[in-house]
C-alpha cells in the first residue's frame, strides 16, 4: 500500500504544483490585461484628442494654401515688399463739407497703381436726415461726417520693366 500511497502524493504534488503554476499564469495574465485596458484607454483618449484637434488642423491646412497662392501671385506679378513704403493715415470721425470729402478721398486714389489703401475704418454719413448721400444737396445741407483710418502703401522705387532687346 506503501507503493499506491506514494504514487497519489506524487499525483497530488504534481497536481498542486500545476495548480499553483496555472493560478500564477491566471494572474500574471489578469496582470497584462489590467495593464493592456489602461494602455487602450490612453490610446482611445488620445484619438479624441486629435479627432478634436482636426477641424484647427484643417482650416491651418487651407491657410497655409491660400498664403503659398498668394506667395505665388506675388512671385509672378514681381510684387518686391522692398520697394513699397506705408504710411498710417487717420482722419477722425467729424463734419466734413462734400466738397472736402470728395478731396479727400480723390487723394487717397491719386497714385493710381502705385498705391493701394487698406482701411482699418471707413465711415461716411449725411448730416442732415432728409438728404442722400448721392443726391444733390438741398438748401439747409448740414454736410457730411467722415472718419477715415488705415495704411496708404506706395511705390517708393519704380518697377517700369526694362526695355527688352530684341535680336
Amino acid at each position: 500500500m506503501n507503493g499506491t500511497r506514494t504514487l497519489k502524493l506524487v499525483v497530488l504534488a504534481v497536481a498542486t504544483v500545476l495548480l499553483a503554476g496555472g493560478a500564477w499564469q491566471a494572474q500574471s495574465g489578469l496582470k497584462r490585461l489590467s495593464s493592456e485596458r489602461q494602455q487602450s484607454a490612453v490610446l482611445r483618449q488620445s484619438l479624441d484628442d486629435a479627432r478634436n484637434l482636426m477641424p484647427e488642423v484643417q482650416t491651418r491646412e487651407r491657410l497655409v494654401h491660400s498664403l503659398n497662392e498668394v506667395a505665388r501671385e506675388v512671385n509672378r506679378l514681381g510684387f518686391d515688399p522692398a520697394r513699397w513704403g506705408e504710411r498710417k493715415l487717420r482722419r477722425p470721425l467729424g463734419a466734413a463739407s462734400r466738397v472736402d470729402a470728395s478731396e479727400f478721398l480723390g487723394e487717397l486714389g491719386r497714385g493710381g497703381p502705385d498705391s493701394i489703401f487698406v482701411a482699418d475704418l471707413f465711415d461716411i454719413a449725411t448730416a442732415s436726415p432728409e438728404t442722400g448721400l448721392f443726391q444733390q444737396p438741398q438748401p439747409g445741407d448740414m454736410g457730411l461726417t467722415l472718419g477715415v483710418s488705415g495704411t496708404l502703401y506706395f511705390q517708393t522705387v519704380s518697377v517700369a520693366q526694362p526695355p527688352r532687346m530684341f535680336p
